[in-house]
Parts: structure tokens; sequence; C-alpha cells
């Protein structure tokens, strides 16, 4: 049999790769033979995945790297104009001392444009104060980098999902709570009546997870945090990890106690900087506290945990591909099944759920409930002995859907953020009461629900956008028509949808954690071939159709532009529908299943259509 240390070579092959980086800025031939005598592997084995991540580079940078984001709100805000006048500052001082990238988004979308020079982060500067500031550091000055921190504060400053900000108890009580009845039903119990669900947009039960994990056979098993948070638009996990990176860490240490992991790992983007940094000192204070490590509270039982730094690549966000990425392969996505609850990392039971749903788990497991919140259990199942763990947060979403969650939010807005939110809120009600409204009073003319994976959906719906909103029951037959504000109309107000997963899926539309929120002047067009092209650039290239097809959506995107008129636009509809159909059936992963959508939605609702209005 394989020995732990044998299947954990390719995560030390990933993270010798890493250190060898970021100490000398590119992957040196001399770096990939020592690694290769290290290990015991090919050199082809080590090339083979550096040649497939955009954050490794072969070659020497120049003595300034500056990361422009291209992507969907950092565009609305000038990025494009702004790499223009970098590169002409390039020209002007050389490639050897400036080289300018514009890179996918780099997580900052509420304060765009977003700027990486090397790894201080620049954020809401404007062109001319960019070029200053790169000017300057070539200059050799050092001119003061922005920080997350105070913007991860305020995120967190009013919600609930922080149990220990309300309360008197010390860090980490869920785990000695469990260490004090060690029954893993009991946690599982309470997340499956809080309706606990992965946050990253799947939007799998996290109780379905824990569970089969836990019963799947194997002495080795693991527990993985998806913090490779690439979605455009998606920030959330952000803050979350550096205001309050123990929430995540209490979350994953009980979800090793309850499966019998030993070992975990947070994979996060390369491009949070702080992030990192909290979360490695953070991960050091719980091993200090007991709560952490070889002997968990002096109870001898063990969960090491580490952070693991993405190579970069926003395919790695996708479950499987993230798997393989930690094992120190090529990042491509995973024919399933079999599931990561019993075949995961490296082969083993593994739980992978996002920052947020960790996070979710001390408040869930430790506030108790109102009084007439567990009557209204009592109520409802009288039959049952109902465990009070989870009630607050079922009852915490709004028009019968459970629980809260956090959204990011910007775009055209006043104060984009993320926000902590009672799911089943209106889009509206996000845009008003959290966000401040639209910037300058403008009016709305697009949202994308998804990032760009959900494509755009204009301010008014058209009849039959929406299906009649009805719950049904294992064989499909409806039971009841769930309490949604009116949504069908002629046209239905965009404003008026609720944000909940489960709600989205049952009326039709597609619902993410990161929002994007267009005015009446945006580029519709100009944004539908960014996503296209961010899709086209992010495939990995495992799948044809998608690899051939993500290209031809660009093709056609970008035709749009050197024509507004077209001899028979019908037949270009129907094109697009046929690829994105043949797309969608035989992709592995989400990517090629949606990569289709920016263009879809941009022909079906603002391509040769005037703007729907109310009477």
């Amino acid at each position: 049999m394989t020995s732990l240390i044998d299947r954990q070579i390719g995560t030390r092959i990933a993270k010798m790769l890493q250190d060898s980086q970021h100490k000398h800025g590119f992957i040196q031939d001399s770096e990939i033979q020592r690694i290769s005598d290290q290990v015991g592997e090919p050199i082809r084995v080590i090339q083979d995945v550096v040649s497939f991540f955009p954050h490794f580079r072969r070659t020497e940078p120049s003595k300034c790297h500056v990361y422009v984001c291209r992507d969907m709100s950092c565009r609305l805000r000038g990025s494009v104009a702004m790499s223009k006048q970098l590169r002409q500052l390039q020209s002007e001082v050389g490639d050897e001392k400036l080289e300018i990238t514009e890179a996918s988004c780099l997580g900052r979308c509420d304060r765009a444009p977003a700027v990486l020079v090397d790894e201080d982060l620049f954020v809401s500067r404007s062109v001319k104060e960019m070029t200053e500031i790169v000017t300057n550091i070539l200059n050799g000055n050092d001119p003061e980098a922005d920080s997350d921190m105070e913007r991860a504060t305020v995120s967190l400053s009013s919600g609930e999902i922080d149990y220990y900000r309300m309360s008197s108890k010390p860090l980490y009580a869920a785990v000695k709570n469990y260490l004090l009845d060690p029954n893993p039903d009991l946690v599982v119990n309470a997340l499956r009546t809080a309706g606990l669900q992965g946050m990253g947009g799947a939007g799998a039960p996290a109780s379905e997870k824990w569970d089969e994990t836990r019963r799947a056979p194997g002495e080795v098993k693991y527990v993985v945090c998806n913090a490779d948070e690439s979605e455009p638009g998606t920030f959330k996990d952000r803050d979350i990890l550096l205001a309050s990176p123990h929430l995540v860490i209490e979350g994953m240490i009980v979800a090793a106690l309850v499966t019998g992991a030993k070992r975990g790992f947070i994979y996060i983007r390369h491009e949070y900087f702080e992030q990192i940094r909290r979360l490695e000192e953070a991960i050091a204070d719980a091993v200090r506290f007991g709560a952490c490590g070889s002997n968990i509270f002096e109870s001898g039982r063990e969960f090491r945990l580490e952070v693991f730094v993405s190579p970069g690549g926003y395919v790695c966000g996708e479950q499987t591909a993230l798997i393989e990425a930690l094992e120190g392969k090529r990042s491509e996505p995973r024919n399933r099944p079999p599931e990561l609850q019993t075949n995961g990392l490296y082969n083993q039971p593994t739980i992978l759920n996002n920052v947020e749903t960790f996070a979710w788990v001390p408040a869930i497991l430790l506030r108790e409930p109102a009084a007439e919140a567990i009557e209204r259990e009592r109520a409802a199942k009288p039959a049952s002995t109902i465990d009070p763990a989870g009630v607050w947060f079922k009852n915490a979403g709004m028009n019968r859907t459970k629980g809260k969650r956090f959204f990011s939010i910007s775009g055209d807005l006043n104060r984009p953020g993320a926000y902590e939110v009672p799911c089943g809120i209106t889009l509206g009600e996000l845009i008003d009461q959290y966000a401040g409204g639209m910037k300058d009073g403008c009016a709305l003319q697009a949202v994308a629900l998804s990032g760009p994976s959900g494509g755009f959906l204009p301010a008014w719906l058209p009849k039959g956008s929406i299906r009649s909103p009805k719950k049904t029951d294992r064989d499909g037959k409806e039971t009841e028509e769930l309490k949604f504000p009116t949504l069908v109309g002629e046209p239905t107000d965009v404003r008026l949808l609720p944000l909940d997963l489960n709600a989205g899926r049952e009326i039709g539309f597609m619902l993410g954690a990161g929002l994007v929120v267009y005015g009446e002047k945006a580029d519709m067009l100009d944004q539908a071939i960014a996503c296209s092209r961010f899709y086209q650039r992010e495939s990995c290239g495992k799948c044809v159709p998608c690899r051939l097809g993500s290209r031809k959506m660009v093709d056609i995107a970008e035709s749009l532009l050197q024509s507004k008129s077209i001899d028979d636009p019908t037949e270009l509809e129907n094109t697009v529908r046929v690829l994105s159909r043949i797309m969608e059936t035989t992709s592995i992963c989400g990517l090629g299943q949606v990569a289709s959508n920016p263009l879809r939605s941009y022909l079906r609702y603002f391509w040769r259509k005037p703007t729907l209005k109310t009477s």
C-alpha cells in the first residue's frame, strides 16, 4: 500500500514550484532539475505542470510588473484606458523595466479599477494617478499601497456570521463542545436543519457532503476549503478570510472531527496576499491555542491544517480541478462520478466546501434560537424532537427561504461591497438598502446575477422569461406555490427577483455570489465580448467542444462590432443556440456549460431589441 507521504508528493511539487517562483520571479531550468531530483519525478512531469498554470513563468520578469484587471466592474471603471496608457509608458521606458499585463478579475470589484504592481495593491485610482504611481516606482520611490482590511472589517461588522463578536465565549467553542459530546449525527443534523448550502455556486447541502464523507470507508480523509475566489464580480470570501479567518478554520476543524480527517488545506488564489498572511497567522494561533494540530484540546484527536496557494487559473475554482492542482497536476476537471466525498484528494474521502460555508458552521452550532422559533418548529413537526441547533439560521431567510448569506455586488452603484443578507431578499432591496442605490441616480439597464456565468438580464424581463414558481415533490408533482413577489407580468421588473439559489432554479435564472449592476450608459456588447474572452482564455482545453466553442463565441461576439446590421439575425441567434447546446452537453465542468451565456443573453435581450418599459 502506498504510504501517506508518497501520496502527497504532488503537493510537495506544487509548493516547491511556488517557492521557486516567489524567490526568483520565474521558474528556471535549474530549479526544474532540482525539484525533479528531490522528488524523483521525471523533468517532463514538472514541466507539464509549469506550462499549464498562468502564474508560473519561464522567462525573467521586468523590474516592475503591473497587472490591470480587465473584467466586468473594472472595465466599467476605465481599466481598458488605464492599460493603454500604461503600455505607452512601457514603450517609453523599455520592456526590461516595465511589463503590463491585462489580468482576469483580481477580486477587488468593489473598488474598481484594481491594479497589482508586483504584490502591492492599488484600487480606485484614475488613469493619471496610476501612471504617476508606476512612474514613481520606476524612479525608486515606494508609494503607499492599498489594503483590503478596512473593507473586510466593514463587511463583517454588522452581520451574524461572526458569533464571537456578539458573545463572551472564547474562540473555538464549537470545537470544545463537540469534544465534550463527540456525536457526528448532532452536527450533521444541525446543518441539515439550518439548510446550509455550498456558498460557492453549486449549492450542494453541506450536511450531505459531511455525512457522505463521514460514512465513506477509509482511514485517510481530508478537509479542503475552496478559497480560489476567481469568478469576476465575486469578492465576499476575501473579506471573511481577512476579518475572521478563525471562523473558517473552526468550521474545518469541526468537519475533520465529524469525519475523522487528520489533514486539511485552504486552497487560496495567489492574488490574495494579505489574506494568505492572515490565514497563516490564524492557523499558528489556533495551534498555540490548542484548537488545531497533533492533540486538539488534549483530546488525542489530530488535525493539521495548512494554506496552499493556487498557481492561478479560473478553472481551479471547479472542485475536481482544484483537487488536481492540489495534487500537483494540471488543473483539468475530473469526470464524475465518483464524487469527492468518496474519491477526493489522493483518491481518499474528502469534504470540499467554500470559505463562507465553513465560516457559518460555528454560528449555526453555537447560537441559541429564540423561544418562539422553537415553538414554531414543534408546531410544524409535533411528532419530532426538535434540536435547537440550526433553527435560528433556518428562520433567518425571507419568502420561505432558509438562512443568510453574503453577496458581492459591484458596478454602477453608490456603495458596492460584500453584504450579509437574508436569503430571499429581492435584487431591488439589495441595491437600495445595502448598496446605496444606482450611482448618480442613473437608470438600471442590466444585471449579471452570477458574474459572467449567468449572462445578463435586462431591467425589464419579457413575458415568459420567468417560470411560475412552484414547489414539486420527488415525483415531480406540484405541491404548493412559493410566496415570492409577483414575478409574472408584461414585463417583469428584474428588481423583484428573489436572491435565493433554490428560488432562482425554480423560476428560471442563475444566481451566484457575485452580482454586477449596469447603468443606462454601460456598453453591453463590450461586456459580452469581454466575458466571452474571459471564458475562452480560462478554458483548460481538456474538452474539445469547450476549447473550440469558446473561441467561436468570441469570434461571433467580435463580429457584431464590425457590423451593427447583419443579413439574417435569426440565423446568427440559432447558430449560437446550437453551439451553446453542444458545449453544455459535452463539457465536463461548469465553465464550458456557461461559457456561451454572456453572448446568448446579449443576443436575447439587448441585440436588436428596444428597452422595455412599463406602462
